[in-house]
């Protein structure tokens, strides 16, 4: 798919250091959102992991979610480029962590620059590699891959066919990329659907699932 020009105006990390001073503020909470977040911790109930690096936690919705749901996870790192989020997820996260057995920490860093010292179980990026621009996009999955032991999990947006891209929202070709990594044993795709009796909810997003054999390296 070509990069739409408009994405040549477009520097990511200086647009999500601005929004991440008024994101919490003006986020909204919507069906799609509570559908994304129903499908992917039925989907992560299917594999196992006691450690997780979340990349781009922004405001901790996502890492609030899964660490309630998963009392078993014993180390969390939640990493977001923006000082903002991170303050906001540090207070936002604070409600479940009571009698809680857990090692967790916040890093302010951009994706492409973490320093990162050691794998986990489980990689996770929601609604974050579709802002990476195409030019940078397989470097940063490659090195979510090597921080990964068993799992990486990203949830983005992808439609088989498009009219357009946005500035700041790219479908990129995930599974492929994916599939090119020695380490990657397998790749799933799972549509955020939900099909009812008076219609379909289609989130226009994918659960993307690349497991993991660490026995390979993809360096």
């Amino acid at each position: 798919m070509q990069e739409d020009n408009s994405s040549s105006h477009y520097i990511p990390n200086e647009y999500w250091l601005k929004r991440g001073k008024e994101y919490m503020a003006n986020f909204r909470y919507d069906k799609r959102l509570q559908l994304q977040e129903s499908v992917l911790l039925e989907y992560l109930r299917t594999i196992s992991f006691e450690s997780v690096l979340e990349v781009g936690c922004g405001f901790g919705r996502i890492t609030r979610l899964v660490i309630r749901n998963f009392p078993d996870i014993r180390d969390y790192l939640a990493v977001d480029l923006s000082p903002d989020q991170i303050r906001n997820a540090q207070e936002y996260i604070k409600p479940v962590l009571a009698n809680r057995n857990i090692n967790l920490e916040f890093h302010v860093a951009e994706i492409q620059r973490m320093q990162v010292d050691r794998k986990y179980d489980l990689v996770l990026a929601s609604s974050v590699l579709m802002h990476i621009l195409p030019k940078d996009i397989a470097q940063v999955m490659t090195m979510l891959v090597q921080l990964a032991k068993k799992h990486v999990i990203n949830v983005d947006w992808f439609e088989e066919s498009i009219a357009r891209q946005m500035p700041w929202n790219f479908v990129h070709p995930y599974e492929s990329i994916y599939n090119s990594m020695p380490s990657v044993e397998q790749v799933f795709r799972i549509p955020i659907i939900k099909k009812g009796m008076l219609g379909k909810l289609d989130t226009r997003q994918s659960i993307f699932h690349a497991r993991i054999n660490s026995k390979k390296d993809t360096s």
